[in-house]
């Protein structure tokens, strides 16, 4: 029950947050460079993860959790545009194809986000980074033309930065344990 009271006032803060960014110290601006300096967008993801701060320090804790729930956030948001809007509004068959495609698979997003969410709350981030990678896997399903550009293009794009960036946090957050490597028979 703490988690949903933890998870639904977060969602508050972010969805209704003001414009105003603060502006990082220098460790927290220092984390956000390690987390950015990953991904394709160093720009995006700076702006991205400064935009939901409201402390100038700020752990790599909640700059994950603040990561993870945006990419959540973005996940459900882009599957009711595809299913109250993108979907009914097809008119060309591979435009309906391309988008009942995307909803199936934003479902997905939505739910291993979700679930890696809810991992990160109870610090398993070993089961948080394997839900973060099947979210991924599955924004990769929702196909997008890039000779019949839709609006799923850029939707996909910002998906796959939001995600790499709560990837990023995460692991920054929890390293993955070291590959143990085979020892030799003697």
């Amino acid at each position: 029950m703490a988690y949903v009271h933890l998870l639904i006032s977060l969602l508050i803060f972010i969805t209704f947050k003001s414009s105003i960014s603060v502006v990082p110290d220098p460790p927290t601006q220092n984390l956000i460079n390690r987390i950015c300096k990953q991904t394709i967008d160093f720009k995006f993801c700076n702006q991205t993860i400064t935009s939901q701060l409201i402390r100038r320090q700020t752990s790599i804790k909640t700059i994950a959790k603040l990561t993870a729930a945006k990419a959540w956030i973005n996940a459900i948001q882009t599957l009711d545009n595809i299913e109250d809007s993108l979907l009914p509004k097809a008119k060309d068959k591979r435009d309906k194809a391309e988008f009942d495609a995307c909803r199936k698979a934003y479902k997905l997003v939505d739910a291993h986000l979700d679930n890696a969410l809810k991992y990160l709350y109870l610090r398993d981030y070993r089961f948080m980074r394997a839900y973060q990678a099947l979210a991924l896997v599955n924004i990769s399903m929702c196909r997008t033309s890039f000779f019949h550009p839709t609006p799923m293009v850029y939707a996909n794009w910002n998906m796959k930065m939001l995600t790499d960036i709560a990837i990023y946090a995460g692991k920054i957050l929890s390293p993955p344990p070291p590959l143990r490597k085979k020892s030799k028979s003697p």
